[in-house]
């Protein structure tokens, strides 16, 4: 999904990898595929639920690779549902009521892992130095020198979910609409540490869990496919490589004079 294609895409320019994952299969598939291709990575077994677990992932990265520049938040938990009468709405899989124990796993994956995760790179970033970053302006009236650099990145991946309304996603959607705002608080509060705080928000991307939102309403793969591509101006899905180039672009200092910012990637799509 997502998240392979961002540790690849991160990994071919130049960057140390550490793939954080609960499931320790697919994570160190990632890995060995990393190594195999000359890469420095590494699997740590991560619970985003659990925020002793990420307080240790990230005391073992630090201290394996000596500093934490960029953080890529990722992790999701695909609930769906609504507050309306169950069984009153489109008859399929999202038309029902979302448990205590739904509504417990979809806010500490989505909302709190990422809160967690945030706060214990931190104190990481912190400690770096400032990336040598700085533009030389002349525009006439002597030569303006911009320092540019930051101590560290962070990446939100948010959704359009966050930012329009679809039918039996008030889980799903409230929570990517907490990560924007949370984007737009901690880039408020980490500024004046000189690290940036972006988020980006994809649209339909072919991915397993598009698979499984497809299977929840009935149609098949291919089908979907199809459908969900027809809602975008491309009428297409994305690929995952093509989000992890967003990804990569706020990670760097290519987008310098961006924090706070949401960069949507949706064919078209919400226009």
């Amino acid at each position: 999904g997502i998240g392979r294609a961002v540790a690849v895409r991160l990994h071919q320019a130049g960057a140390k990898v550490a793939v954080c994952d609960f499931n320790r299969v697919d994570g160190m598939k990632v890995v060995d595929m990393l190594r195999e291709n000359g890469g420095r990575a590494c699997f740590v077994h991560t619970d985003v639920r659990r925020q002793e677990s990420i307080k240790d992932t990230v005391a073992e990265i630090g201290t394996r690779f000596g500093r934490i520049d960029v953080l890529v938040n990722n992790a999701a938990a695909f609930v769906f549902g609504h507050l309306g009468t169950e069984g009153c709405g489109s008859g399929t899989g999202t038309d029902k009521n979302i448990t205590y124990d739904e509504w417990n796993k979809v806010l500490t994956t989505n909302v709190m892992g990422y809160s967690w995760c945030i706060e214990h790179v931190v104190p990481w970033m912190r400690k770096n130095k400032l990336t040598d970053v700085v533009y030389h302006n002349d525009q006439g009236s002597g030569v303006s020198h911009i320092d540019a650099g930051s101590r560290g990145a962070i990446v939100n991946v948010a959704s359009i979910s966050g930012l329009i309304a679809q039918p039996e996603f008030v889980p799903y959607n409230s929570t990517k609409a907490a990560i924007l705002m949370m984007t737009k608080c901690t880039a408020l509060d980490l500024a004046g540490c000189k690290i940036r705080v972006n988020a980006i928000s994809p649209g339909t991307v072919d991915t397993k869990g598009s698979y499984n939102h497809m299977n929840l309403i009935g149609v098949d793969i291919e089908e979907g496919k199809h459908m969900f591509g027809e809602a975008t101006l491309l009428r297409r899905q994305a690929a995952p490589e093509e989000i992890a180039n967003g990804v990569l672009f706020l990670a760097s200092d290519e987008a310098s004079y961006m924090t706070g910012a949401n960069i949507v990637m949706d064919g078209g799509q919400t226009i």
